[in-house]
């Protein structure tokens, strides 16, 4: 009995228990977001048998699905809408009310119909939320003290990290350098079992393999080093840019008041829609799309527009306030942009002979660095997705670089905008329950 009450005993149990529900339903939310994606591509396919008004087929899809989403969120767990990254951290710091394990349905389902009718969303946001708050049901049972129910919930959040990329250190990592800003014994402790038994659990569905297939290449000689550099400077630059745009659509919809958050979900899927009309890889989650640039299939034409279309609708999905992450449109964005700069630098300087492959697995955590401010969740999740962990002193000097410039530009990192922003609302939503209840009264 003794035993039992041991606290390490208490937050391993709790925290194993916590990562085996999120494993199995993180790997759950993984696979029909996958069978979502293949049913939008084929809809979309057999839509254009009808080439003057099939277009209204993948619009309607993509206003249904984002209005449903903001519903669901509206009606039933406003807390569910965003990343819930933000969220998460505001909790566990104290500066925000606990999380619920209510909001799980609305962020399951409601990401499922963000992400699978095309936002360009990640589902890495709801299974960190859901992780998290999947924990309160165990906590309940197991953990009799407060600091130990949030040593639980943050090994909660890092297993969904783990299981949305599969890849177990990067979501422990994540919980020290992102989510807590610390490092004890208990978290570390809670963190691991929690991100061991998640990962166990969705590899044992989806298989023991990596999440993105990369060639590899000839380790690049160390007088090579200085374009990964430069690529860390421009990164820098750009996500600094991409942080600003996020916000700043958001603040335009916040000024733009008499529009109804349903309403603002359902133009913003109905024209995400339609681009799906006319190219549906460039939608979504972006998993596939990513893949394609790491595989080398693009060529700069090609690139380009990938770079660009994914730089605009990834914030203007994330403005529809639904479930659905940064993380991975990030990842992806960063990839293109670096087979882009390998593309263009080989051109100019032929004998250079840089890898393009190697530029964008460098580009996938240097801009998640440059927006995220958390360099080394961003070097590890890369290298156990892409399996290059030769390229680490690639990817530590551009993340070194990308921290400095966008740390000089100003720039906050994303989820303390975020976190600002959602504390300051919830302030004003309660600021005007008195006076709601005051008008009743009278």
């Amino acid at each position: 009995m003794a035993l039992l009450n041991s606290r390490v005993v208490r937050i391993s149990v709790a925290s194993l228990a916590t990562g085996l529900l999120i494993g199995g339903v993180g790997t759950a939310f993984r696979l029909l977001l996958i069978k979502a994606d293949d049913l939008r591509n084929e809809l979309v396919f057999w839509a254009h048998k009808w080439p003057y008004a099939g277009w209204l087929l993948p619009m309607s899809i993509g206003l249904m699905g984002a209005a449903l989403a903001r519903w669901l969120v509206v009606r039933f767990a406003p807390t569910a809408s965003g990343s819930g990254v933000q969220r998460v951290e505001a909790v566990f710091r104290g500066e925000s009310k606990p999380l619920s394990h209510g909001v799980v349905l609305v962020k399951f389902f409601g990401g499922l119909l963000a992400i699978g009718s095309g936002l360009a969303l990640g589902r890495e946001g709801p299974t960190v939320h859901m992780g998290a708050s999947l924990s309160s049901l165990i906590s309940r049972t197991l953990i009799k003290q407060e600091a130990d129910a949030k040593v639980v919930m943050a090994a909660g959040a890092g297993a969904g990290l783990a299981v949305a990329f599969n890849a177990p250190i990067g979501g422990s990592v994540f919980v020290f350098e992102e989510l807590s800003s610390t490092f004890t014994p208990w978290l570390l402790m809670g963190t691991l079992a929690a991100a061991t038994s998640a990962v166990w659990a969705m590899r044992l569905f989806l298989g023991n393999h990596l999440d993105f297939v990369v060639s590899q290449v000839s380790l690049t000689a160390v007088w090579k080093g200085w374009p990964f550099l430069v690529l860390g400077g421009m990164l820098g630059t750009l996500g600094a840019l991409y942080n600003s745009t996020v916000i700043g659509l958001l603040r335009a919809w916040d000024r733009l008041f008499r529009v109804p958050t349903l309403l603002r979900a359902a133009l913003i899927g109905a024209t995400i829609g339609l681009i799906a009309w006319f190219a549906p890889v460039m939608v979504g989650g972006g998993d596939n799309l990513t893949q394609g640039v790491l595989s080398g299939q693009y060529g700069l034409t090609a690139l380009v527009g990938i770079f660009v279309l994914r730089f605009f609708i990834g914030p203007w999905s994330y403005a529809t306030e639904t479930p659905g992450g940064l993380f991975a449109p990030m990842l992806l964005l960063g990839a293109s942009f670096g087979a882009l700069f390998a593309g263009v630098l080989n051109y100019f300087l032929p004998a250079l002979g840089i890898s393009s492959v190697a530029c964008a697995v460098v580009g996938m955590a240097t801009l998640f660095t440059a927006c995220v401010r958390a360099p080394l969740t961003g070097i590890i999740l890369t290298v156990e997705m892409t399996g290059r962990g030769d390229l680490t002193v690639a990817l530590l000097g551009a993340s070194l670089v990308a921290m400095v410039v966008t740390t000089l530009l100003g720039s906050e990192p994303i989820y303390e905008t975020l976190k600002r922003r959602m504390i300051e609302q919830q302030a004003s939503e309660d600021q005007l329950i008195p006076h709601r209840a005051t008008a009743v009264g009278a």
